[in-house]
Formats: structure tokens, C-alpha cells, sequence
């Protein structure tokens, strides 16, 4: 592992100089493609009709480990590197920033296929290294797209990280995450004359809400929020 961190580190900062937002992470893509394609890997591109989905398969035979990498970015986090205040890049003209870490995350996932594939190759074990580049998963949920795409359909077995203030490995609940939207359309009517003949489309909505958050509680299994509401 130690051989490869500096190439990987390399990318990292690349990827941290140059933050694109959700669908639009051509660069970073670019960059992983081509150091994956390096170390022997065939890419497969515009995964499930996503431009900037991708995967990086290496081996034949076996079983298919996944590694999970994010490489999308966050608007307005620009920050020059080194400092621990809030501190904008000058350089950095788009003004968006990398604060969830996913610069690490994409790198830090490719390394771990690479190295795990060459174990693999000096070792003749059988197995298929499969890296996936997900994009958008900073609030649009691009894993999402291409589960249900399939994309993920003959995986064996995926592992991925995040970085955070300290290395841990621990087993916890992670929820899934998608969107969806819903559209309220109510009846107008007299609120004098015939108040009894309307519809409420925010009635509606509130007692969607409630029950939402009810069960939220209840169960434990999920979280969910309302974010923008359309009522007609």
C-alpha cells in the first residue's frame, strides 16, 4: 500500500484543485480513468447512461469485489489547502470546495482496488476487481441511478470508506437515499358558500408529513425531510 500512496496522494490533491459539482465531474473522472487504466484496468464508461459514472475492471474469473469511490464536490467550500480557518483558494475561480472529503474518498477506494488486484495477481487468486465511480452523491444520490440500473447486479461483495476526523472500522446501520417528489393539487371553492365542496392540497401535505415523521420514530428505519413543496 505505502508503494502507491504517493501516485494516489498525487490524485487527491488534484482532484481537491479542481472541485466540480454533481453530473458535471468530468475532470476528476478523467484523472481516476487514466491512473486505473495505468495500473492495467478496463474501463467501462457512462455507466448506466450517466456521463460521469464509470468502472475500472481488472481480473476474469471469480468473484467481483467492488470498490466504491465519490469524487464530486460541494458549492461554495472553496478553501486553500493547509489551513485550518476558513480560508478561500485564490486560485480557485469557481469558488466550490471539497468539505465532505470525497477528494480522498474516489482516490483512496482506487488505490485500495489497485493494490487488492495486484495481491490478487501475485498471489493466483481467483477474483474480479471492479472500482465504480459514482458520481453526484453529494445531495442528488447517483448510486441510486445506478442500482437501479443495475449496475451493481453481479457484485459479490462492495466495500467502500469516508474520510472523517480519525481511521475506524466499525459495523453500523447506513440508510439508503433517494429522492422523491410529489405534487399536491387542490379544488378551489368558496369559503363562505361552500367551504364543505374544497380540497386542501397543504391538508394533504401536513398529513403526509406527520405520518412520515411518525413512523420515523416509531420504526427507526429511515429519516426523511421535505425540502421544497409544490402545491396546486
Amino acid at each position: 500500500m505505502n508503494s502507491y500512496a504517493p501516485v494516489f496522494t498525487e490524485l487527491a490533491d488534484a482532484i481537491w484543485d479542481t472541485p466540480q459539482l454533481r453530473w458535471a465531474e468530468f475532470d476528476a473522472v478523467e484523472r481516476h480513468t487514466a491512473l486505473a487504466e495505468k495500473n492495467g484496468f478496463q474501463i467501462t464508461r457512462t455507466v448506466t447512461g450517466i456521463p460521469t459514472a464509470f468502472t475500472a475492471e481488472y481480473g476474469e474469473d471469480g468473484p467481483v469485489i467492488a470498490f466504491l469511490g465519490e469524487y464530486d464536490g460541494l458549492a461554495g467550500l472553496s478553501q486553500r489547502s493547509g489551513v485550518t480557518t476558513k480560508t478561500p483558494d485564490p486560485a480557485n475561480t469557481s469558488g466550490n470546495g471539497h468539505g465532505c472529503g470525497h477528494h480522498l474518498l474516489g482516490a483512496g477506494s482506487l488505490l485500495a482496488a489497485v493494490a487488492t488486484a495486484a495481491y490478487l495477481k501475485d498471489h493466483k487468486l481467483p477474483g474480479r476487481v471492479r472500482y465504480y465511480g459514482c458520481p453526484a452523491e453529494e445531495a442528488a444520490a447517483g448510486k441510486s441511478f445506478m442500482v437501479k440500473g443495475g449496475a451493481f447486479d453481479d457484485v459479490d461483495a462492495a466495500v467502500t470508506w469516508h474520510p472523517w476526523s480519525q481511521m475506524v472500522t466499525r459495523q453500523m446501520l447506513v440508510n439508503a437515499y433517494t429522492q422523491v417528489y410529489f405534487t399536491f393539487r387542490g379544488v378551489a371553492s368558496h369559503a363562505g358558500a361552500t367551504p364543505h365542496q374544497d380540497r386542501s392540497a397543504l391538508d394533504a401535505l401536513e398529513l403526509m408529513n406527520v405520518v412520515s415523521q411518525a413512523d420515523s420514530r416509531e420504526t427507526g428505519h429511515c429519516a426523511r425531510s421535505i425540502r421544497r413543496v409544490r402545491c396546486l
